[in-house]
């Protein structure tokens, strides 16, 4: 197999159909969708699939349409391991906290791992990789600030460059109201996101 060939099974480029809908991808990984608009990107994950456009033609091709979307698979995030989060960032005060929140595509279960700290202080935390068992998926990686607002910092987007999955952070903890931030990461990509008041996340498309 040349080396064309093999980028072309490891990552596929399908057409966009004028007449009926793109179909969904049988694998998991990374295709590529031209559209009429321009290239699209394609990542299939067992917790979520999404649509997104990498370059935007400034010429109508002749293909059909497409359309942002993000499907997660992996329904909310319980509210027992996201206050859990919150007693462990607080109790970690003043220095920051960091934890994982897993999902499981066999059982469909969420775990909750507080990541150990190498080292920590008011603005800065070192911690070991979680380790995960069969079908699990690091989901949502968060982190906290302490007493200081939730914002994403340079470090922030350093650690975060080239992965898949979402990330969050909560500060202001020894305020009334807490704050937070949380977006979705996607291999050089990154888009804003939430977590509702039932634990699901949602993503903001402006594609």
């Amino acid at each position: 197999m040349s080396l064309d060939q093999t980028i072309q099974h490891m990552f596929p480029t399908v057409i966009a159909p004028r007449e009926g809908e793109l179909e969904e991808p049988c694998n998991f990984g990374t295709r590529y969708v031209a559209a009429s608009g321009g290239l699209w990107r394609e990542v299939a994950l067992p917790w979520m699939t999404m649509l997104h456009l990498i370059a935007p033609s400034v010429v109508a091709l002749p293909y059909g349409d497409a359309k942002p979307y993000v499907k997660l698979k992996c329904g909310p995030i319980p509210n027992v391991l996201r206050r859990e989060f919150c007693r462990d960032a607080i109790a970690a005060l003043p220095d920051e906290s960091a934890a994982a929140f897993i999902w499981n595509a066999e059982t469909g279960e969420w775990r909750y791992c507080l990541r150990p700290a190498l080292r920590a202080s008011a603005g800065y935390i070192e911690y070991f990789e979680v380790l995960l068992g069969p079908e699990e998926h690091l989901v949502l990686d968060m982190h906290s600030h302490g007493t200081f607002p939730a914002f994403f910092s340079s470090q922030d987007d350093s650690d975060d460059r080239g992965t898949m999955r979402f990330s969050g952070v909560i500060g202001s903890l020894d305020s009334e109201e807490m704050t937070s931030v949380v977006r979705l990461n996607m291999l050089g990509m990154c888009w804003d996101a939430s977590v509702t008041p039932d634990g699901t996340l949602e993503v903001t498309l402006c594609n």
